[in-house]
């Protein structure tokens, strides 16, 4: 987690629109002092977290799960972004949405725990890993239907590479017609690129350039900016002859032999492929925005455990309503207003540094499990819930 806000450490520089704070304090506080306190700056919204039904195990084992979960929480989070950038990749007209509700409102609205696919009675550890593991099996599915997509875009960029380029390079399948070539045991037709500056000389010439041309057989079959692509019929065994003298000329005699099957099926494969990359295109992204939410809803479980971890370690237990110990905490998601994030930190740093429900001597240095970078004097998670622009 980011936790800043010790005196003597840098604030954080502005954060980005699109990202929340999850913070847990002391359950002691009441929740309308914090929405005063930071009204102007921030909206506050309830963050479900189940701190009297987690297991909270034993201190050893939630100190080394905290570390656990950070990167846990950094690998849920980037599969997050992979779905939605790989949906908008393939959808691109709109964001996807959780259940039809946009994901901002599903985050600090709806969101709760799904006690039906995580039970929690189940140890904290084992709750996180399948959390995680499912996020996990969820990003190697996408790799594999990926690959399967980029074989056929793969294809079809094939196809495409024959149609591009000058004559000199280009594919000719598509531009040699049945009719534009004579093949039989004695004659051929060869297909002749020649720069436009050069055509007086050809026609000219390439009578002459074997002993068996076919006199007036030069056709012009297609051109571009630069060049002119001729077929040139003659007798099979002119060919070599040919070839030296179109050389020597700098003429290009492209390698080239009609097959009408061949083009035949080539259409046939081309049409087939566009065909089904439309319908697999379609249906990946369906199926990426059926799983970012279900990777978003996934993430915010982690990030709820992740909580939870960090104000056991740091606030303890306090007794529960006559029915033993449960953690001292109470989280909210903050929606920080546009611009004000610098002082909304700043708020709630004077607000938690001076109140009861914080560390004891917050000037002395207090070691966090898990939380990376600065200091805050109380619980902080962000939830980055729109990717950063890349």
């Amino acid at each position: 987690a980011d936790q800043r806000g010790v005196p003597g450490c840098r604030l954080p520089a502005m954060a980005e629109d699109k990202e929340l704070i999850a913070i847990a304090f002391k359950a002691d506080l009441q929740k309308k002092y914090l929405v005063d306190k930071l009204a102007g700056l921030a909206d506050v919204h309830d963050f479900p977290v189940p701190a009297d039904a987690l297991r909270v195990g034993t201190l050893d084992s939630l100190m080394s799960l905290s570390d656990d979960i950070a990167k846990m929480d950094t690998l849920a989070e980037a599969a997050c972004f992979k779905f939605y950038r790989q949906y908008m990749d393939l959808k691109g007209d709109q964001p996807p949405t959780v259940n039809g509700t946009d994901v901002l409102t599903y985050v600090t609205k709806q969101w709760d725990w799904d006690e039906a696919k995580f039970q929690l009675k189940t140890p904290l550890r084992e709750l996180a890993e399948t959390i995680s593991g499912k996020i996990g099996g969820l990003e190697e599915e996408l790799k594999l239907k990926l690959i399967d997509l980029n074989v056929l875009k793969g294809s079809l960029q094939q196809f495409e590479r024959r149609t591009q380029g000058n004559l000199m390079v280009r594919g000719l399948t598509d531009i040699v017609q049945e009719d534009d070539v004579l093949d039989s045991e004695y004659m051929t037709t060869v297909m002749v690129v020649i720069q436009k500056s050069s055509m007086k000389d050809f026609l000219l010439s390439y009578e002459k350039m074997a002993e068996y041309v076919v006199p007036l057989s030069a056709k012009a079959i297609s051109e571009d900016s630069e060049y002119v692509l001729f077929g040139v019929t003659l007798f099979k065994k002119s060919l070599e002859q040919f070839k030296a003298a179109c050389r020597e000329k700098r003429f290009t005699m492209r390698d080239f032999t009609f097959d009408a099957e061949q083009a035949a099926a080539d259409d046939v494969k081309k049409a087939a492929d566009e065909t089904e990359y439309t319908r697999q295109n379609a249906l990946l992204a369906n199926w990426c925005a059926i799983n970012y939410a279900e990777v978003l809803i996934m993430y915010l479980h982690l990030k709820a455990i992740r909580v939870f971890i960090e104000s056991v370690l740091r606030y303890g237990l306090i007794a529960y309503r006559g029915q033993g110990m449960a953690p001292n905490m109470q989280a909210v998601i903050l929606q920080p207003k546009k611009g004000r994030i610098e002082a909304l930190r700043k708020a709630l740093n004077t607000m938690f540094l001076s109140s009861s429900s914080v560390v004891e001597d917050a000037q002395e240095e207090v070691v966090v499990p898990g939380a990376g970078g600065d200091f805050y004097p109380y619980v902080s998670v962000s939830i980055t819930y729109d990717p950063p622009s890349l």
